[in-house]
């Protein structure tokens, strides 16, 4: 009885098994995997054979020349399909008609297009590219070749960019054999066999349940009134031991199946090769990198390994380094400095506001009261300043001394006018300890390295004549506008009106004590009405007239014109923009603004270097025959600027497509 039972346990997962997928399946499985190891064991050995080691000790890797945009998006056109040369007729500054890309048939009497011989091919290890919009687009094309190409073999290049001291690994590029992806496809497929047979979390809990089993038992118990826990006793525990047995080998599972795994994120290129021994295989690469200040030249050099059956079989040397010169429209800056017009007062006044307290009915100043410290200590920094100022020298300083609407008018009178007092015998005496320690710290080196005190400068004639007390008895205005915009009091608009029509401020006082938040008033706001204010006044050291017109230098232009060598755009198109003139057009073209930046062109007067930018903007407009105009103009007014345009991309196709300087 036990022997049946013990193969009733395990009839469920055969039965399991064998029903969800079928004996023959897994009888093909185990098949296959035999014919994997057997296929391993025969690709191992043949790795480890002639090709490889014509691969390392040949010193085999794959070719990378420069590129460009054109070779990457532009379909092959058919040859006979392809259009002539476009002939186009230009000016020059004289207004002479020049014919570019054309000859003269001597036997029909007409300008023909030039017949153009195909390009001899060069893998050229240096290209010029231009910047445009603060990034640059650096293309290679990389060949690999025959030797590299094997079935079974996965080659995965890195290339890496060098400038400014710095690296960037790019996104890698997998060349894979057609037999290697099959084994690789396998590989995956087998996992997904294997996790395709856990039951998931949500469904284990009802596939490995008895429910109709435990249904009937309750319900033959339930006439008995007997409550019992036989979930446990209901359950298919043995496959619900292996389900978790399987979940949790899953991971290693994945080891043991997939040796070469698919790549994952920082790949560009995956590409299968399905017929090897075709030859050298091409393909075209694109990598965009934002410029930065300085960035004149970039390196790039590809690194190379090759792998088959999950290890690596050799490491391919690197590449032959290939270099984009970058070319960017802000190296066409003017550097020439901006002045701004300026009107410079001999006079200079200003104002500052210190809410220094003092205790009811007191006058001396404490700098133990309230905030008393920090409003001081702003006091103090201030005069310093203005002491110490090389251009100023003070001249008077106003003081007015407010007390609160608190007591009797003729008392406040007194208190206002010892508070003036108070404050204009401690800013005296700060000034005289500032000046002491002044003259206290100037020494000077005699010849014979000594040390001693410098001449005493002269006096500046400031003293207590200088400073002006006025004499608020109390602040009734500065009351009116703080209860007016505090909306806290909520204070009834016509008390104001009767507090305002009182002439008697004493009775005054008497009417406001009717507000109900009067207290709060009291302690809130009446400390903030005893304040000081103090109205500094100064003068320039040595100038004569009230008014002087000089210039400056113009730092918000400067900024911008900096922001612009540094190759920082959008800064220098917020900055350029209320200018409106040539360096402004020329953060416009970096920016690929090209419609502001001809507006701006169009208005400037001619030279070299106007005409060239036009050059450039009707090129990238679609206006080829303004664009050669433009640029033949330039030439012609600087020869440099035909070297320049060699050097730029945008210029230098129209110079090859238009065959221009092919007579110099």
């Amino acid at each position: 009885m036990e022997r049946s039972q013990n193969r009733g346990c395990g009839g469920p997962l055969a039965r399991l098994l064998a029903g969800r997928y079928g004996w023959a399946s897994l009888v093909r499985g185990v098949a296959v995997v035999l014919l994997l190891v057997a296929a391993l064991l025969m690709v191992a050995g043949c790795a480890g054979g002639k090709k490889l080691a014509v691969v390392r000790d040949g010193g085999i890797t794959a070719a990378v020349a420069v590129g460009s945009l054109d070779d990457v998006y532009s379909a092959p056109v058919n040859d006979t399909l392809q259009k002539k040369p476009q002939v186009i007729e230009v000016n020059d500054l004289q207004g002479n008609k020049i014919i570019m890309n054309a000859v003269m048939d001597e036997e029909i009497g007409e300008m023909v297009a030039v017949e153009q011989l195909n390009e001899i091919v060069v893998e050229a290890r240096f290209r010029h590219v231009a910047e445009r919009n603060g990034v640059v687009d650096l293309v290679f094309e990389l060949a690999v070749p025959q030797q590299l190409q094997k079935s079974m073999w996965q080659v995965r290049f890195s290339p890496r960019y060098m400038f400014l001291g710095d690296t960037l690994a790019a996104d890698r590029i997998f060349i894979t054999g057609e037999r290697f992806r099959k084994v690789q496809e396998w590989e995956h497929r087998m996992y997904s066999n294997y996790m395709g047979r856990i039951v998931p979390g949500e469904v284990a809990d009802t596939l490995f349940r008895k429910g109709r089993m435990m249904e009937r038992f309750r319900e033959r118990n339930a006439e008995a009134g007997m409550e019992m826990n036989i979930e446990e006793h209901y359950r298919r525990s043995v496959l619900e031991k292996i389900n978790r047995r399987m979940e949790r080998s899953s991971g290693r599972i994945y080891s043991r199946f997939v040796v070469d795994p698919y790549p994952e994120g920082g790949v560009r290129l995956d590409s299968v090769v399905h017929d090897p021994g075709v030859g050298e295989i091409r393909y075209f690469y694109v990598q965009r990198i934002a410029t930065r200040a300085g960035l004149r030249r970039v390196d790039m050099v590809m690194d190379g390994e090759v792998y088959t059956n999950g290890r690596r079989l050799c490491t391919l040397r690197g590449t032959e380094p290939i270099t984009f010169y970058i070319s960017s429209i802000s190296s066409f800056t003017d550097n020439t400095e901006r002045y701004l017009k300026k009107v410079v007062s001999r006079d200079l006044h200003f104002d500052a506001m210190y809410n220094i307290e003092f205790g009811k009915g007191e006058w001396r100043v404490d700098p133990k009261v309230g905030e008393n410290g920090g409003e001081l200590a702003s006091l103090k920094e201030n005069i310093a300043q203005i002491l110490s100022n090389e251009d100023y020298v003070m001249d008077s300083i106003h003081i007015t001394a407010a007390c609160s609407p608190e007591g009797k008018i003729h008392v406040n009178r007194k208190l206002s006018g010892r508070r003036g007092e108070s404050i204009k015998d401690y800013v005296m005496d700060y000034m005289g300890h500032y000046r002491d320690s002044l003259e206290k710290s100037v020494w000077e080196i005699n010849g014979d390295e000594e040390y001693k005190v410098a001449a005493e400068a002269e006096p500046d004639g400031f003293g207590e004549g200088n400073i002006r007390i006025t004499e608020v008895s109390e602040d009734w205005e500065g009351l009116f506008g703080m209860l007016r915009s505090d909306t806290l009091f909520n204070c009834d608009p016509a008390l104001l009106e009767r507090c305002t029509a009182e002439e008697d401020l004493d009775r005054r006082e008497l009417i406001l004590k009717q507000m109900p938040h009067f207290a709060k008033v009291q302690k809130e706001i009446y400390p903030r009405l005893r304040r000081v204010k103090f109205n500094f006044k100064l003068h320039r050291k040595g100038m004569l007239k009230d008014t002087v017109h000089t210039t400056v230098l113009d730092s918000v232009y400067m900024r911008g014109v900096e922001a612009l060598r540094n190759r920082d755009y959008k800064l220098a198109v917020t900055l350029l923009r209320p200018y409106d003139c040539y360096n402004t057009a020329v953060a416009y073209v970096c920016m690929d603004y090209n419609k502001s930046a001809l507006d701006i062109l169009q208005r400037l007067p001619r030279d070299a270097r106007r005409d060239y930018m036009l050059a450039v903007v009707y090129g990238r407009l679609g206006e080829e025959k303004l664009a050669v105009e433009h640029f033949l103009n330039s030439v012609e007014q600087d020869g440099a600027m035909r070297h320049r345009g060699n050097l730029d991309p945008e210029i230098s196709a129209l110079i090859k497509k238009y065959g221009m300087f092919n007579n110099y």
